[in-house]
Order: C-alpha cells, then structure tokens, then sequence
C-alpha cells in the first residue's frame, strides 16, 4: 500500500490482419497502459485507415448534438450499436428534417432580431401621425431631433420663434422626437444644437402604423419560431437516445482507430508495448490465447534503465481523499514511497493541533460533511472537505485535552447550563502554556522532518546509495544538531551533549562527500523548517483569543424588558455569527497551514513527483453494451 502497484512491461506481436480483433479485446479487458513502441528497427504505425470515416462523422454527430434539445425521456437501458458508421450515416440521413428546422429557426431569430431593432428605433414615434412615405419636396428639407425631457421646452420655444420652419413633435418621458421641415434655402445649424440630429426612419406608412405591422410580424415570427422548436423537440424525442449511443460507440472506434498510431510496424506485423499490473498478467496471457492462439504473441518486455513505469495508486477509500491530495500535487514516480497513508495521519494530526477547540471541531465536522453531501463527487471541493471531515474527529480529541469548547472551559461552559463549580477534569490551557505548546510545535516537526529524511533514503537506495547516504547525513545533523542545542543551552540530558558533537562532525563529513561543500551552507535552512512548525503553536493560541475575545465582548446578557429583549436577540445574533466566522477561520487556517507544512517541510525532504499516471486503454459505456 505505500509503494504503487508492481507493473510488468509487456509486448505484443500480431498480423495486420487481426490488428482490429486484438484492439478491440485489449480495449474490452481495460488492463493495459498502452504506450509508444519505440523500437528502432520498426516503422511507426500511423493511425487505421478507418479513422478519418469515424471521425468525420463523429464530428457531425456530436455537433447534432448539441444543436438538438434533450430529449424528454432520458434512456435508460443501455443500447447495443452494431455498426457504428451505418447507424451514424441513418442518422445523419433522418437529421434532414432537424437540420431544415435549425436553418429555419436562425433565420426566424435573424429576423425577430432585425424586427425588435426596428420597433426600438421606431419607439417614442408613435405621436408623429404623420406618414414618411410622403416626405418628399423639391423646397423642403425634413429633420429629426432628439431632445432630452428636461430640454423640450426650450426646444419648443426656439422652433416655434424660428422663421420659414414648421414642426410636430412626439413626446415620451425620457426625451422629446421633433420632425421638422425648413425651405432648402434655410441653414439648419441652429436646430442642430437643440439636440440629437436623428436619421428619418425608412418606413411607408406612420410610425403607429408601422408599429402595428412590426408586431404582427415580431408574433408570426415568434409562432414560427415555436413550430421550429416542436419540430425538433420531436426529432430529439425519437432520435436523442440512438445519438448518444451512436456518438458513443463512435468515440470507441475512433480510440480504437487512433491508438494504431502508438503501435511499431514491419510489412506484416504490429508490434504493440504498454504496462499492466503485474498481478493480471496471467489473466490478460490466458484471454488472448483463449481468443487468439498463436496468432498474437505476447511476452514480458525488458525494461530499460530510461523507461519509468507508469503509477497506480492502491489505497483503502479512507485513504482516498489524500490519495487525491498527492495526486493534485503531482503523481509520484514508480520509485518512490506513496505517502498518501503518512498525510491521512499528520494532515489531521496537525489540524487538531492548530484548531484545539472542540466545539469548533464539531461544527466543522457538520460543516464539511454537508459540503460532501452538496459537492460533486471525486470534485476538488469533495475531496477536500472529506479531509476537513476526517481532521475533525482528532481535532475534537485535541479540543477535549486542550479543555476548548468554543473558547470556554468544560467548568465554565457547564456553569452557563446551571452546574456550577462541576470540574471533570484539568485541561492544558494552551495561552498559559504556551511555552510547553513551543517545544510540543517543535518536537513534531522534528519528527516529522525525520519521517521525510528516511523515506527520501529509502527512495533513493536502489537508485544512488549516494543520494541515500546524504539523506541520512541530514538526518543525523538535524537529530545530533537538536540534541546539542539541548544539551549545551539548555542543560536537557548533558551526558548527550559530546556524542551529538560527534554525531555532527560525522554527518556533516559525510554530507560533503556526497553532495559537495556547497550542501554545508543549506545547514541553517533546516533549522528553519523546523522552526516554521511554531505556526502550529501560534496560529491555534491566535484562535483561542478570538474565541475568548467574542466570548468576553459578546457573550448576550438577558434583561426582561423590551429593549433588554430587543437588544438580547440582536447581540445573540451576533455572537453566533462571530463564532461561525471565527470557527470557518480556523477551519481554513488549520488545513492551510498544516498542508502547507507537509507539502513543502515534509515533502521537500523525499518528493519527487512528476510520474505518469497509470491509464489503462479503457472504453467507457453509458449509454451502450458491447455487442
């Protein structure tokens, strides 16, 4: 479980001739992680000849697709598609009348758009009873102004005073449309800086009239519209369900089609190479010589010191959400330790230490379990708030030693309730204790620091003792280097104090040989990353403040009088919505900070990450069975 599963590296050898068969079995057993045949004596294949039929019509399917509306009825028994392209040529044939219906409904919203764009240029007109069509004159010169509401007046007032002018005008409540006629002879400047100079709407009749037709038309318009949609709502009702379908076994041909691509080529033969857990090999060897006999050849490859195996991940489903965690980071390598049981056990154990408070620890609990219930399942909100979930259980543990409820003792919260003076127990108040809370802080990281030393030994033992043996160097500076400053400036087990000098000198020897003089001068780094761990210390007594401090400022006090009553409730409200926020805080700052340090403290010291992740050549079905 700490290490990803075992893969065994396979090939295998078929004629061209039952490439098709064998694709197809090796798509159905969803065991094998095909990858590129690299070989150098081998042509590269390039992708079926039946690729570019399936994917065009792929192509026409989907975007039918999405044109089309869901069906009413959704399918729920899974179809059988015999032959993907014929269907998908029925399909497309049949889809005529849906694409007849698409082309008509652009046009209508085409038209309802230009229709809607008249009627808005028309809007304020409708007081003109005057029909445009018939304003033509060799002598005269028509305008159109638009004045604002609070400007008319004056408008008015200057027209009506102006020589050799005639007007109408249409009065809305945002602005005034004035049509105007002056000899040709006449300037016109003198209007225009009465307002907006508009263009003379091209229309054949009045604008009340041609108000009336653009709506007479914008319901045709919208009527057809609607029998466009029915059209196609009934073409999606009959036909939805064998487009998913078709569009499904498609995208299977088409995976199948273009996986070709990875596979060597001779004249004859196709050489084919991927990895598959080593565990189902015997299974996978026993279903293709059920199916094909000696007609495929398969056997174990050889595993150059280039390739790395691709990782499979295998952890219990508690383990899961910090499987996810590991992987949001990036996929270990082959090699490497999978430290996603190590995070279920400090990723908690670090949030119980922040967060300290039991009341908060089980408001969060009901906090993230309702976010686990809204979330999407597997989604990144998921997943995390089943971590805040599982953190919650240690941190209410930690909240009981601590003796935090909400920022009260269990005495004093006991004694809101009516039991005085009731004493269960003696907690560790982590203000007063502050200093015992310090080392406790340190003293995890130090283990924690330790932890990833040793397995960024382990890690690299098979692969360069070097590397291996400089782990342990850190290893041994950072445990002798703690145990000196104990010793010598605090006086805490002096009869350790020489052996960790010696312990020191070795190490830090060792260090150098392994990886250089320069190494020496990341020596006070460590040390400040054991020292980042007092956030521990310090983020969860800033919590307990906060809580003593909302306690203090606004616990609610109730006075049997109206305003008393009055006031009670609104201070109530109050007081829970700080504690609400403050406990979100801390939710926030106890995973924050405690991923924070085992991503970077901890992981820094053996992590590698960048592996691929094992994808085996899988056909998904929804909404199909193999026929």
């Amino acid at each position: 479980m700490m290490r990803p599963v075992k893969m065994t590296k396979i090939r295998a050898i078929c004629l061209k001739t039952h490439a098709a068969q064998v694709i197809k079995a090796l798509h159905d057993l969803s065991a094998v992680h095909i990858t590129d045949s690299h070989l150098p004596e081998l042509e590269r294949a390039g992708p079926s000849a039946s690729y570019d039929e399936i994917s065009s019509r792929l192509v026409r399917i989907r975007s039918l697709i999405e044109l089309l509306p869901k069906a009413a009825k959704q399918q729920k028994k899974k179809q059988a598609v015999e032959s993907p392209l014929s269907e998908a040529d029925a399909l497309i044939e049949d889809a005529e009348t849906a694409y007849n219906a698409i082309r008509e409904r652009d046009e209508a919203a085409r038209a309802l758009e230009a229709n809607l764009a008249s009627q808005n240029a028309l809007a304020g007109l409708e007081g003109l009873e005057i029909d445009f069509s018939k304003l033509s004159s060799p002598t005269l010169r028509f305008f159109m102004l638009r004045t604002p509401a609070n400007k008319a007046a004056i408008a008015k007032q200057a027209l009506e005073s102006a020589k050799n002018c005639a007007f109408a005008f249409s009065q809305g409540k945002a602005s005034t449309i004035f049509l105007i006629a002056i000899k040709s002879s006449s300037s016109h400047k003198q209007i225009e800086e009465l307002g907006q100079v508009m263009p003379l709407p091209q229309i054949s009749s009045t604008p009340k009239a041609e108000l009336v037709s653009l709506a007479e038309k914008e319901a045709g318009i919208r009527a057809k519209q609607e029998q466009c949609a029915k059209r196609l709502q009934k073409f999606s009702d009959s036909k939805y369900s064998s487009l998913l379908s078709v569009e499904e076994a498609l995208s299977i041909e088409a995976d199948r089609a273009k996986i070709v691509a990875l596979f060597g080529a001779s004249q004859l033969l196709y050489f084919i190479e991927g990895w598959i857990e080593a565990s189902k090999y015997p299974h996978l060897q026993s279903e293709l010589n059920s199916k094909f006999g000696k007609k495929v050849f398969l056997s174990q490859a050889g595993v150059s010191h280039e390739e790395t195996p691709p990782t499979l991940l295998d952890n219990p489903p508690a383990v899961k959400p910090f499987e996810y965690l590991v992987e949001f980071i990036s996929t270990p390598q082959y090699s490497e330790i999978d430290p996603s049981l190590i995070l279920m056990f400090t990723v908690p154990l670090m949030y119980a230490l922040i967060m300290g408070d039991a009341g908060y620890a089980f408001l969060s609990f009901l906090l993230a379990f309702a976010i686990v219930k809204k979330s999407e399942k597997g989604s990144l909100l998921n997943q995390v708030a089943l971590i805040w979930a599982i953190s919650a259980v240690p941190a209410f543990i930690m909240g009981i030693i601590f003796n935090e409820y909400f920022g009260f003792t269990h005495t004093h919260l006991l004694g809101l309730f009516g039991f005085t003076n009731v004493v269960l127990y003696e907690g560790v108040h982590r203000v007063s204790s502050i200093t015992m809370l310090m080392l406790l802080s340190i003293m995890v990281g130090m283990a924690h620091i330790a932890l990833g030393f040793i397995i960024g030994a382990i890690n690299e033992w098979h692969h360069s003792r070097k590397h291996a043996i400089a782990k342990l160097c850190w290893l041994g500076i950072q445990l002798s280097g703690f145990m000196m400053i104990a010793s010598f400036m605090y006086n805490i087990m002096p009869w350790l104090g020489m052996p960790s000098v010696a312990v020191f000198a070795i190490s830090l020897v060792g260090l150098v040989m392994t990886e250089g003089i320069l190494s020496a001068v990341e020596i006070p780094g460590l040390v400040s990353n054991v020292m980042s761990y007092l956030r521990i210390a310090a983020v969860g007594v800033g919590g307990v403040i906060l809580a003593e401090a909302i306690n203090e400022l606004l616990m609610p006090k109730l006075e049997l009088t109206p305003v008393g009553i009055l006031m009670f409730i609104v201070i109530a409200a109050l007081y829970v919505l700080a504690h609400l926020a403050s406990c979100v805080l801390a939710m926030f700052e106890s995973l924050i900070h405690g991923a924070r340090l085992n991503v970077v403290e901890f992981f820094g010291k053996f992590y590698k990450g960048n592996g691929s992740k094992f994808s085996p050549f899988t056909a998904r079905r929804i909404y199909t069975h193999e026929v």
